[in-house]
């Protein structure tokens, strides 16, 4: 294998395949082995996805039966004449009502997603959380300018969606799924979302793709590595309608993690993009729409989207001219890296990815789950 860098690496310290001080790997490992191993990296990385869309159906399956039972009881006894079709219509009504809706997605993705770190730090010892966690290596300024820029991208990704709605009259997800997880005047149920949403969601889904995914696809190329992190991201959130805006802001999220050499600011930018989301929906979607009416509302939602897209995106230039494009010489983890030549760089990029079944199962479940949204009753 003359196309591996095998002078270089002899020469120096021998990397670590993995990110702690165990399985440090033996003298002269072949680079079929090394070409292994930074495969079953990938593998890992698509695998994770699989982990948490399966456990969070589970999840979703038993919490569900179990509120369908009490419901049933409860339909039961206050109208015992209801037959199958109307008790099952009551129960579906019941269970789709916003205050169980949020209750069921919250519950479900935080134990979805921490079981599946748990399995990838158990399974794999290939992911270690103070490791993703360490110093941060940007000033606060470009920290501040990422979360700003991160707003402009939001807000172009929601006016893009508006625009294809009102051309195609297609919004990407079903308004029945939409409206159950809105706010209410049940001020308990919006905590429960605002927790969720604005501090649970964005802490372990930047674990477990800033701090994995993207880790596990970056040994050779870091671009390489954010594009795709970036993807898993959008094809995680399983709806047409946030695909395209969780690609966008994974590419931010994963720029300033790379750049800064930690997690903690895609953690400070995630937290910050949902919590806009959060703010801009409760007083639009709900307070405004109440007493202007919806339409009215809807315009100046999309009026302050398209103001935050202006500012962000000259926060986006400043930061690019401030850090500059991503090298290889950012990383997270950085003895979780090797040195390739162009070629052979090239083979273990999208070309081992696309080659993983893991992406593909990943990619196709995902997939699947927004179009069953899509046509959700």
């Amino acid at each position: 294998m003359s196309e591996l860098n095998l002078n270089k690496i002899n020469e120096t310290t021998p990397p670590n395949y993995s990110w702690g001080q165990e399985n440090r790997p033996d003298e002269g490992e072949s680079s079929v082995m090394l070409r292994r191993k930074i495969k079953k990296g990938y593998n890992w990385a698509g695998s994770l996805i699989i982990w948490q869309q399966v456990i969070a159906f589970v999840i979703m399956m038993i919490i569900s039966c179990v509120m369908s039972a009490n419901a049933a009881v409860q339909l039961m006894a206050e109208n015992p004449d209801l037959n199958q079709q109307q008790l099952t219509e009551a129960i579906t009504q019941q269970i789709m009502s916003g205050g169980n809706m949020v209750y069921i997605n919250a519950v479900t993705m935080i134990a979805a997603n921490i079981i599946s770190l748990i399995i990838i730090c158990v399974g794999k010892k290939q992911f270690r959380l103070k490791n993703t966690l360490g110093k941060i290596q940007s000033p606060a300024s470009s920290v501040a300018l990422a979360a700003v820029g991160m707003l402009g991208v939001q807000g172009a990704s929601i006016l893009i969606q508006n625009l294809v709605m009102s051309l195609t009259g297609y919004s990407g997800i079903n308004e029945t799924v939409t409206s159950a997880m809105s706010f209410s005047d049940d001020m308990i149920m919006n905590i429960i979302l605002f927790v969720y949403m604005v501090i649970a969601a964005p802490i372990l889904e930047e674990l477990m793709f800033r701090g994995a995914v993207m880790n596990l696809l970056a040994p050779v190329n870091r671009t390489f590595a954010l594009i795709a992190s970036a993807m898993f991201f959008g094809l995680m959130h399983c709806n047409f309608n946030q695909m395209f805006n969780g690609f966008l802001l994974g590419l931010v999220f994963g720029y300033i993690a790379f750049k800064s050499g930690s997690v903690i600011p895609a953690v400070i930018c995630h937290m910050t993009a949902n919590l806009n989301a959060y703010i801009i929906a409760y007083i639009f979607e709900y307070k405004l729409a109440s007493s202007i009416g919806a339409e009215a509302a809807a315009q100046g939602e999309l009026i302050l989207f398209a103001v935050e897209m202006v500012i962000g995106i000259i926060a986006l230039v400043l930061l690019w001219k401030k850090q500059g494009k991503i090298t290889n010489s950012d990383i997270i983890v950085t003895d979780y890296s090797y040195t390739m030549e162009d070629v052979e760089e090239k083979k273990l990029t999208w070309q081992a990815l696309l080659k993983c079944p893991t992406f593909w199962v990943s990619a196709v479940l995902c997939i699947w789950t927004a179009c069953t949204l899509v046509t959700a009753l």
